[in-house]
């Protein structure tokens, strides 16, 4: 593929799609379809209970559902609304389609849900697709195995991926997903409205309960959209012109020496090499019954965390200008995208291992009854594309012997990213190059604006209605 076109990635202020691909248009439609069911019987309800003075609201169990059902269609419309289609988010698809890189092939073909046993339920699952993967094709292991240095600049240049080839990508002002979070005003509302019928309290208390809820929600839109638009904010420097201080590097993970094999939970069956950044969890499935303030006996399911655990090994991040040492160790924040590899089997079948295995540890999982065991790994692997933001500082004579850097290496490769904050800027690991990360942000107008926006009329609506009760 020849050289990108940055007017690609480039958006439209005003981008209205739906959210593709289809899985995620049907679950876009079914949305569509509760909020409408919510109109239709749920708002006349708060109405009438409030305004008519004919209180219809259910009693028991049916109150719960109630109230949980306008809570999951809130949640449903801004998890829909994350994955609503962009021209950016379009175009790189259409891309990868078209010419898929390396790693997206590897991806295809061996994603899925494997099978381990159909009598135990076990099975190993890996994503078919990454949306933080690479758009274009990336230097191939040659471009390390056989260079002289790591630092040297790559005989093809610049990787295509790089700000400077692409540009750097802007995410539209207003989208689907502003769409659905002005329209899930509404359910929030409906959450604010069933809190004192649930819990038997005054009604008034309702507008109270209502711009707190939104007060939450605009600190937390608030909070995760600046964490997103962070690599929008900073401009990227070339590895081999990089300078002391605060600086962005987006390239390619090599390694500096064979990062060791990962065993999760200290299983030898579940292992990942290549792997220099990375973090397991081990969580298991309860199935547990309590008694609700009604004194009625009720059974509820959930997940609970039992084990967890984290590496890293020291890299080179590689732009093909040149490459600069990052010590993942001092960074204390790492975004590493979706799992690579998640284990699953029952508790029948993990009981049977257990007692197989002398290295299984033993372990006591608390209150309820286990269903399922699942461990799920998460990882930055060797030719991954990868976003650092940290603080670039001259490495010391010792640190240079131990990486090996001579001489005839260039300036760069005496320069080391560590994770030491700065006013300015939360040092972090991104898995995925800035194109991919940015592409799954949203802009400022819909995570600040609207938000706010919402807060005011809520606060507004809830000191008229507090007042006129």
């Amino acid at each position: 593929m020849g050289r990108p076109d940055p007017s690609m990635f480039q958006s439209k202020q005003i981008d209205i799609q739906i959210p593709m691909p289809w899985p995620y248009a049907i679950a876009f439609f079914i949305v569509l379809v509760g909020y409408l069911a919510f109109l239709a019987l749920i708002v006349p309800a708060h109405i009438s209970s409030y305004f008519l003075e004919d209180y219809t609201y259910p009693s028991g169990d049916d109150m719960e559902f109630f109230f949980g059902s306008q809570l999951a269609l809130f949640v449903a419309m801004l998890a829909i609304g994350q994955k609503a289609d962009t021209t950016i988010r379009e175009n790189i698809r259409k891309i990868r389609e078209e010419s898929p890189p390396r790693d997206a092939r590897i991806r295809l073909d061996a994603g899925g849900v494997e099978l381990e046993s159909f009598w135990r339920g076990a099975t190993v699952r890996r994503p078919t697709s990454d949306d933080l993967g690479w758009v274009f094709e990336p230097p191939g292991p040659e471009s390390w195995e056989n260079a002289d240095s790591l630092f040297t600049p790559d005989p093809d240049g610049i990787i295509q991926e790089h700000p400077s080839v692409v540009g750097t990508p802007t995410p539209p002002d207003f989208t689907t997903n502003g769409v659905l979070v002005i329209m899930s005003t509404l359910p929030l509302m409906g959450v604010a409205m069933t809190i004192p019928p649930l819990l038997e309290i005054d009604s008034r208390s309702a507008f109270v309960f209502m711009p707190i809820l939104f007060a939450i929600f605009t600190a937390v839109s608030l909070v995760v959209g600046r964490r997103s638009r962070a690599a929008i904010e900073v401009p990227t420097q070339k590895a081999r012109s990089i300078a002391i201080g605060d600086a962005e590097v987006i390239g390619q993970v090599r390694p500096m020496s064979q990062p060791p094999t990962v065993v999760v939970d200290n299983d030898p069956s579940k292992t990942a090499e290549d792997l220099v950044v990375w973090n397991w969890l081990y969580d298991v499935e309860i199935e547990e019954t309590y008694t609700n303030s009604d004194g009625e006996r009720e059974t509820r399911r959930y997940w609970r965390d039992i084990d967890s655990e984290s590496g890293d090994e020291t890299f080179v991040t590689h732009d093909g200008t040149g490459g600069v040492i990052v010590e993942p160790g001092s960074f204390s924040r790492k975004e590493l995208g979706q799992p690579i590899i998640t284990w699953s089997c029952s508790h029948s079948s993990f009981a049977k291992l257990r007692k197989i295995n002398l290295w299984r540890a033993v372990r006591t999982y608390g209150s309820g009854r286990v269903l399922e065991h699942r461990w799920r790994l998460w990882g930055l692997s060797i030719g991954d594309p990868c976003m650092i933001h940290g603080s670039a500082t001259t490495l010391s004579l010792e640190a240079t012997e131990k990486y090996g850097i001579t001489k005839k290496d260039p300036p760069n490769s005496r320069i080391a990213l560590l994770g030491k904050d700065s006013e300015a800027m939360k040092t972090t690991i991104w898995r995925g190059s800035e194109l991919t990360n940015v592409a799954l942000a949203e802009s400022a107008f819909e995570t600040a604006v609207i938000p706010v926006i919402m807060t005011l009329f809520a606060t507004t609506a809830s000191i008229i209605c507090y007042l006129a009760l």
